[in-house]
């Protein structure tokens, strides 16, 4: 490793550590479901924007209406019938789970013909699912689906690895984020805030304790379930709509 990704590591290393710092002062959590991660404190709803503007939240809209500040993360047409919204942590193995197995077959059935848009969401659960989360917002727009779509492809090899940083900085890197902008991006207290503006939210007023989490058009759905369980609910909802199977 050249001296200069030495120093980029070492950065972000002090990064982690104030975020781990974050989640270790958490108190008062509640019990996790089965599916192995734990809860989250809730905060206030208040955040700083990507530009620096400050984002309140709207009391007249609900966790779900209200757009994510850094931008909403969208696989599918914008106009789809059906919105399903994600919550979930890029370590989780349950997430990556459902990455892997489930959604490719949703995408080719649901999504790609126009009936389904998937709002993917961050509720990271450790510094390394945090600092995934902010890397997926500084890659381009264009980019993100298929950023996230990497990491978890490539959850456990990177996870596992000696050096998870400069794993993640390996991928941020081909998905055309430079050295500096890796570095910038993790240091960006008001991504961070933003994220976490999102999570509290998610676990104040849905009462998303566990990931990954969906909400079809509103409706809860915890845990990795199989194709089948998505479509018991949205078989109903496209039943007037062509090309719904």
């Amino acid at each position: 490793m050249s001296k200069q990704n030495q120093i980029i590591i070492a950065v972000v290393a002090v990064a982690l550590i104030a975020l781990v710092a974050f989640f270790g002062a958490r108190q008062n959590t509640d019990e996790a479901t089965d599916n192995g991660d734990a809860a989250v404190e809730t905060q206030p709803a208040q955040t700083t924007g990507p530009v620096g503007t400050v984002i309140e939240a709207d009391d007249n809209l609900g966790a779900l209406e209200t757009p994510n500040p850094l931008g909403e993360i969208v696989l599918g047409n914008p106009d789809a019938p059906v919105t399903i919204v994600e919550y979930s942590s890029l370590t989780c193995p349950h997430c990556g789970a459902f990455h892997r197995e489930t959604l490719p077959t949703l995408t080719e059935k649901y999504v790609d013909k126009g009936l389904v848009k998937i709002y993917f969401r961050p509720f990271p659960f450790d510094p390394y699912a945090t600092a995934g989360a902010m890397l997926a917002h500084c890659v381009a727009p264009t980019a993100r689906v298929s950023f996230l779509d990497i990491l978890f492809k490539r959850q456990e090899i990177w996870i596992q690895s000696e050096q998870p940083m400069e794993a993640l900085q390996g991928m941020a890197q081909q998905a055309g984020l430079s050295e500096s902008d890796f570095v910038v991006c993790l240091k960006d207290q008001k991504r961070l805030d933003g994220i976490r503006v999102l999570q509290s939210r998610a676990a104040e007023e849905l009462g998303v304790r566990s990931t990954p989490t969906f909400f079809i058009n509103g409706e809860k759905l915890e845990g990795n379930q199989p194709l089948a369980v998505f479509e018991k609910s949205l078989k109903p909802l496209l039943a007037d709509f062509d090309g719904a199977q």
